[in-house]
Order: C-alpha cells, then structure tokens, then sequence
C-alpha cells in the first residue's frame, strides 16, 4: 500500500470539496504521534491503527497507521474508517455528507410475510451494508390490516413467492396513495433453491400494477442475441460456463453486425444513463398501459432488450445444456424488461369497499374500518416494476448499482447516482449478428483458416523448389 500516494490522492480530492463548500467546510489533517489518549480516541470513533508495509531509503518496513476520516456536523459524526484506495473516497464522502446534513434519514421498506427477497438475511449483507450507509432499513408486514407505517418513504416488494391478498394489496395502493415511492421487482417463476425446475408464480399483483400502468407477462424473456453466461457444477466436480439466453444482457446500446442499433438501457434517465450493461436473470416481459382513467400517469422504459429476444411460455426448459427451443429470426422482438411511472395515480381501490382482514384472530380485535377512507388519488409519486428480483440475489456490481441508484432516484432525488456510476463499465463486444450474417461468418471462419495454410504451404514449397534449382543451375558455393 502507497501511503504517501493515498494521502496525497485523498489532499487533492478534500482540496476540491473545500473549493466547492463556499467555507462551509472546515477540513483538518490532524498528526497522532504518540498521544495514548488522542489514539484511544481514534478507536472509540471507529477508525482502526493499521500496519501497512512502507518504503524508507531503498527498504520495506512495517509501519502502525491511521487512514481514516471522520465527518462531523452538528452532534452527528460518519466515519470512514479505513481508506484503502481512493475510487469509491468521493462517493462515500458525499453520501456521508448527505445523510448527516439531511434532516431525516428516509427509511426503506421491504415486505416481508410472503418468503420474499430478506434484506436481514445472512446472504444479503452487502446489500445491507451498502444501503444502510444512506438509509434507514425496515422490514413491513401488514397482514394485520394496518396502515404501513408513514415514516417509510419507500416501499420494496421484491420476489414475493406466494399471493399478496386483497387487504394487503390495499394497504399497498393506499401508501401510495399517500405520496410513497414503491419498487416492484416480481418474479414470474418460482423455482426451488438449487435446482432449474420452474413453475409459473402468481403474486396476485398483476391487476393492482396493471391498474397503475404496467402488466406483468406471464412468460419468460430468452434473448438470444444479448446474454450473459451461467455458471454451474457438473457432475458435482466439473464447472461449466455457457452462454444462456435466459440471462438477458441489456446493453446501453445494441450494435449489430449488420450496420443497425437500438437502444437497451434508457440514456436519458438518471437511474440507467451511467449504466454499460444491465443482465436480468429470468425475467418477465412488461407492457405499459395507461388507461384513461390516469391521463396523469407518465410512464418510461428504464431497460428493454435487444430485437433478438423472444418469450417462452410455460412449461420451461431452463437446462443450460438442454436443446431449448430457438425461434426464427423473424418471430424476434424486443422486450420492456423494467419501466418507471411518474404523476398522480388512481386508486385500485376507489369506488369499492375496504377488503376485509382475512386473519380471524386478527379480525376479532381491532380491525373496524368503518371510520377510515380510501383516498382515490395520490400525491405526485413513483411507481418502479421489474421483471425480476433475481438482480438482489445474483449479485452483481451493475445489478446492485441499478438497484441503488433506483433508491436513490426516488428518496433523494439522484444526488449520488453519478458518482456511483462513475466506476462501472462494460467491455462487452457487440450482440450477436442476425441469422444469415452469423452463418456468412461461420463459413468464412471455417474455410479461412484452412485455406491460409494451404496457401502458405504452396509457397514454402514453390520457394524452396525455385532455391533448389538455383543452387543445380549455379553450382553450390
């Protein structure tokens, strides 16, 4: 590690934040030297004494150091406790600064009651550890019949396995309603942990959704022209990698062989236009209706897959190595994968009685309506739907950016979402070709090859037979 290098890395990057602060940055290098107290301090406040290995006249030693940074404003502090490298020192900053300047800490929400994806579990702690840096995290059950809690300001309902009812569906629609943000990232398959059997999985969502502007598919997006690979164990001790078309890759942009384009990750919005590449493992198609009745709905395609996809009905054939179906250049489209509706919305609800609480135990309590009001229109809010939730469970650095920056667009606004996009880049090659151009390059690589050693061969030949009748013509010398 380059101590001095970092130092200087992180000098020149809080010199640029006190040239912006107007003043209202106070920024100190403070020396430890040998003060006991002022390091017993150092460790209270959750920054560490590190041994980092430093160059001294042409020799390595071992030094104790202190890298870290503490932000205080008011009576609140953030620490970044040990800076390692500097790519990610300008995002960490800022948020820290965002969430101790920010009056209150916007609290996320995530359903739970239905096996959906758990932000507590073991398997999610980088989720967790990410999203805690800015927000407030808190589980939402409301099987009761109660309101969801209103200081949460955004709702996440990702990969529910099992049918949200109607009450629950209500309280959903009357948050927001009420002016909440909701994310909606809804599998369209259920399949068992450890295996690739899939069956068909109704939320009882669809109809809320589609009321609001977007209808789910009831299918399986293949894109055959823009995918990732899967990964997986053979025969319980070989690992193999194929390409699967049930892994759509959305591209920034879909560049064929053929001379055309299109677009795949919208450009122009804040949650995708910093972002190369986006895979969506087994997703759903969207279709975006806007009815009548919401005329102040807009809604916009956040990703859509390459022109080269198509969708699979149920039963699936999800083996890697199976033969699965591919359907002809021609049936080939392009498929909304995820969107995001903006304005007033109406109520799923409105005109109709309040459903009631199915749970008797929980009925027989306190669970008289009879005074409450379903509100029929909400304030200005944000509706994101996804065709997938398996973005939180394949981790990826562009699936949790996506994810992220999607958060961010809706309880902050966006103010780190550039910085975060920052340090994400795709190096993929362009997308498959269409059929014809794909078999002209697959005879041209077959023939090519061949046909160079050929001709290499013939003229090692003819030269070495025009050298052998110059030295019998000239005699050797």
């Amino acid at each position: 590690m380059q101590v001095s290098r970092i130092r200087e890395e992180v000098k020149d990057m809080l010199d640029e934040y006190d040239a912006y602060g107007s003043g209202n940055l106070k920024i100190d290098f403070l020396p430890i030297g040998d003060d006991e107290d002022f390091k017993q301090k150092l460790r209270f406040m959750g920054i560490p004494e590190v041994q980092v290995n430093v160059r001294e006249k042409d020799k390595i030693e071992v030094a104790n150091v202190y890298m870290g940074i503490a932000i205080f404003y008011e009576d609140k502090k953030e620490v970044i406790p040990v800076i390692q490298n500097t790519s990610s020192l300008e995002y960490d900053l800022t948020s820290a600064i965002i969430k101790l300047t920010n009056k209150e800490t916007s609290t996320i929400g995530f359903l739970s009651g239905h096996d959906e994806f758990d932000i507590n579990a073991q398997n999610s702690a980088q989720f967790r550890q990410e999203l805690a840096k800015q927000y407030e995290l808190q589980k939402v059950e409301i099987k009761d019949g109660a309101p969801i809690d209103e200081k949460i300001s955004t709702l996440v309902v990702a990969g529910p396995k099992s049918i949200i009812g109607e009450r629950e569906k209500y309280e959903i629609d009357q948050f927001i309603m009420r002016g909440g943000k909701a994310v909606f990232l809804i599998d369209p398959i259920n399949m068992p942990p450890g295996t690739i059997q899939a069956n068909p999985l109704s939320t009882g969502l669809n109809d809320l959704l589609s009321h609001h502007g977007v209808e789910l598919g009831n299918n399986l997006v293949a894109d055959y022209a823009s995918h990732d690979n899967l990964t997986y164990s053979q025969g319980g001790f070989m690992t193999v990698t194929r390409p699967y078309p049930y892994f759509p890759k959305v591209l920034k942009e879909y560049k064929f062989l053929t001379g055309e384009t299109s677009e795949g990750l919208a450009a122009d919005h804040i949650i995708t236009g910093k972002l190369d590449s986006l895979t969506l493992p087994w997703t759903s198609s969207l279709k975006i209706r806007i009815s009548a009745d919401n005329q102040q709905v807009k809604a916009d395609i956040l990703a859509q897959t390459s022109k080269g996809a198509s969708t699979v009905q149920s039963p699936y054939d999800l083996n890697p190595g199976g033969q699965q179906f591919r359907p002809p250049s021609s049936s080939r489209n392009s498929f909304i994968v995820a969107a995001i509706l903006s304005g007033e919305f109406k109520s799923f609800y409105n005109g109709k009685d309040i459903p009631p609480v199915v749970d008797d135990a929980i009925a027989d309590e306190e669970s008289d309506d009879s005074s409450r009001e379903t509100k029929s229109e909400s304030e200005p809010t944000k509706i994101v739907v996804v065709g997938t939730s398996q973005i939180l469970n394949q981790v990826s650095p562009a699936g949790m950016a996506f994810f992220q920056n999607t958060l961010d667009y809706l309880a902050l606004g966006g103010q780190l979402i550039g910085i975060r996009s920052q340090k994400l880049s795709d190096r993929s090659f362009q997308t498959e070709p269409g059929g014809a151009t794909r078999l002209l390059i697959k005879l041209i690589c077959i023939g090519l090859v061949p046909t160079l050693v050929a001709i290499i061969g013939v003229m090692r030949f003819l030269l070495k037979r025009r050298a052998r009748q110059m030295i019998e013509s000239f005699g050797r010398v």
